[in-house]
């Protein structure tokens, strides 16, 4: 019977934390393990990722409002210091950290003969690991996993690897599960799409794991639950909540987008503060334009709430932009603004936005029409305004490379090509190239053969 649950309340884009795992500037951390020595953890791009897990669970555990921050906390930073602190409770030392190179060098399947069997990734994390995991989610808990990506007998690669928090599944009828997970190398607007997915059939044979983990295209070889004790983190929250505070969801506009053209747009920010936005009252809160501040390149540079978003909730903005009456690429960004107090939370996504001139369309037409087949001809092919029926000049391409003009004869060749008639025997079809005429200003035109029957 297909089983779902999820931890109640627990929300990966509002729950987890606004930043993502990224510190350019940071040094690895590297830990004495006996009996493999100093052995690197992460790496100096992307190295927190349990310690942000850990500090996710302390805070949801806690009861506490989540962090506000909204981007990466400075180095010695109170916030910095107690990731770090928790990224190193995390790899729960020396056992976990063993733990990790008794996976990464175990192969993913089950080795030896009866009487000796090895258990492979797969085994151990369909019968051991997930039955831990369920029972977490089962009894309303995050479940921290440590995901196990390489297989190699180099600690020095142990940094390959990446934390994660499971607080969903779904089982279905046919044994896939589905696990739901905060990853925190995942931008906020993705946040909740996060996931993996495996057969739980055959534990004992290798078991592909799908997922969009954020860890490129490194593979997912196995999972476990790895070692938690919880930490207060009351001294990481503000004495008073940030009054104002805001990061964006998703949306955006169309592109591309023609000269002037007024097309509707639709942004999601949600509300990371303590206080109301309203759009009423001498200081009401606002979408603002940015990129540059304040800017009318779309017709506009402000856009009401559209009702009373209280913290912890989204408010989607749906509003009319006007596009530029020149073309070229323009940048379409917003944030929030509390009209007379201050600008506050995270920008949109800076995304750019091409406007492209209004192309016109043609006619095509071939002569000598119906062209003979499997013979060299000299053809014309010719083009005309779709409205006015004027003659136009423009190149013929011939399956996407340069063959002639318009209105100018060239030879060419329509082969035959031999195919299947569905009864046993063949047949032979006409098979012409890909035509296309371009002019400026206009829209491709394609090109119709006519040809001889056989």
């Amino acid at each position: 019977m297909a089983r779902h649950n999820a931890v109640p309340g627990f929300r990966a884009s509002l729950n987890g934390l606004h930043f993502t795992n990224s510190w350019p500037s940071e040094p690895d951390v590297v830990v004495d393990v006996r009996p493999l020595g100093k052995v690197a953890i992460g790496d100096a791009s992307n190295g927190l990722c349990g310690g942000m897990a850990y500090t996710v669970i302390d805070v949801f555990t806690a009861g506490l409002p989540p962090i506000p921050d909204t981007t990466n906390p400075a180095q010695g930073s109170p916030l910095f210091n107690y990731l770090v602190s928790r990224l190193m409770a995390s790899f729960d030392i020396p056992g976990g950290v063993l733990k990790y190179y008794d996976w990464m060098t175990t192969p993913d399947h089950d080795t030896g003969v009866w009487f000796a069997i090895r258990r492979g990734v797969a085994w151990h994390t369909i019968m051991e690991e997930w039955p831990r995991v369920q029972a977490d989610i089962d009894a309303g808990m995050l479940s921290p996993l440590g995901l196990v990506t390489v297989e190699t007998t180099d600690p020095t690669m142990m940094g390959h690897n990446h934390q994660v928090l499971a607080y969903g599944y779904d089982l279905g009828d046919d044994n896939r599960l589905t696990l739901h997970l905060y990853d925190p190398n995942t931008a906020p607007p993705d946040a909740d799409g996060v996931f993996l997915s495996l057969d739980l059939s055959n534990p004992t044979h290798t078991t592909p794991i799908t997922h969009n983990v954020g860890i490129g295209k490194l593979p997912i070889r196995g999972f476990f639950r790895t070692t938690y004790t919880f930490s207060n983190p009351a001294s990481l929250e503000p004495v008073t909540p940030l009054p104002s505070n805001a990061i964006f969801v998703g949306g955006g506009v169309g592109s591309p987008l023609t000269p002037g053209q007024t097309v509707q747009a639709s942004l999601t920010m949600q509300n990371l503060g303590g206080t109301t936005w309203t759009a009423g009252g001498p200081n009401p809160f606002r979408l603002g334009s940015q990129d540059p501040q304040d800017n009318f390149t779309w017709g506009r540079n402000r856009v009401d709430v559209p009702q009373p978003v209280v913290p912890g909730d989204e408010a989607t903005f749906t509003f009319a932009v006007t596009a530029p009456s020149a073309p070229g690429t323009y940048h379409f960004q917003w944030r929030m603004v509390q009209e007379g107090v201050t600008w506050f939370g995270g920008q949109t996504i800076d995304q750019p936005v091409v406007v492209a001139p209004i192309l016109r369309q043609m006619t095509t037409a071939v002569s000598p029409s119906p062209v003979p087949v499997n013979q060299l001809v000299m053809v014309t092919v010719s083009a005309a305004d779709a409205q006015s029926g004027a003659a136009l000049s423009g190149t013929v391409l011939l399956d996407n490379v340069a063959h002639g003009t318009t209105a100018t004869a060239f030879s060419m060749r329509i082969p035959l090509q031999r195919v299947s008639d569905g009864k046993g025997g063949w047949d032979w079809v006409p098979n012409p190239p890909k035509g296309t005429v371009t002019v400026p200003g206009y829209q491709p035109g394609s090109i119709d053969w006519p040809v001889t029957s056989l």
